[in-house]
């Protein structure tokens, strides 16, 4: 009787054993399915907000110099969206400026952020036959970048610039950790009220050519790229 009993005890001993493993290995694989179901999610969710604007992307002049201002909401400047740009046969085209060839300056305006504004510059992509506006005669000086503001707009958004690089200064002369923690935290919110997000160049021939982030005026970080709406292949 003594052997039987101990028997069975060994018995329910390994099966309550064998039992508690598998409830672990349950137990551990739900774990897993769920941190791989919230990394998943997760990963679905991360597209929109890398191609999202954020105000920490603003950008001010970086020289004081104004361009000659083209009426942004005049006929002058194109305004398209990234439904405008279709894919044939892996050329990208936008119909708007089929009949168009040239170089277009490139912007996106914190008020738009969803629309690309193009300026033609040049009737070539070799920098030749520059484009002459009623409103900006090339003998009064030059369009760029800036041309997308009013004088008065470009003084604004260059003194924010100015200010900008005064508390900058005031910062790297301090030794106070709170005082440089404090100018350096001006300017970065006022350079954030600024009102551009991008400015660049394209290349257009009956297809996009190329386009880059290239501009003297407001430098704008590659890395935002991906936010513009066109297309990076």
């Amino acid at each position: 009787m003594d052997n039987t009993s101990k028997s069975d005890k060994r018995q329910k001993s390994n099966k309550q054993t064998k039992s508690d493993k598998r409830t672990k290995t349950d137990t551990n694989s739900d774990k897993r399915f769920k941190s791989i179901t919230r990394s998943s999610s997760l990963s679905r969710s991360t597209p929109s907000k890398i191609n999202e604007w954020y105000k920490r992307h603003s950008l001010c002049p970086k020289m004081p110099i104004h361009q000659l201002t083209v009426n942004r909401m005049g006929d002058n400047w194109i305004k398209i969206s990234n439904k405008d740009i279709v894919e044939k046969s892996g050329k990208f085209i936008i119909k708007k400026l089929n009949r168009l060839p040239g170089v277009y300056i490139v912007i996106i305006l914190k008020e738009y952020p969803k629309t690309i504004f193009l300026l033609r510059e040049f009737a070539d992509l070799y920098f030749n036959q520059q484009i002459a506006y009623p409103e900006a005669p090339l003998d009064l000086g030059m369009i760029g970048h800036s041309s997308i503001y009013s004088d008065n707009e470009f003084k604004i958004e260059w003194l924010k610039e100015s200010v900008a690089r005064e508390n900058e200064l005031l910062a790297s002369k301090s030794k106070d950790k709170k005082t440089k923690k404090k100018h350096l935290r001006i300017a970065r919110k006022t350079r954030e009220q600024c009102l551009l997000y991008f400015a660049g160049h394209l290349f257009y021939d009956k297809e996009i050519v190329v386009w880059n982030n290239h501009s003297g005026h407001f430098q704008p970080d590659k890395k935002v790229k991906n936010k513009v709406g066109l297309p990076l292949e």
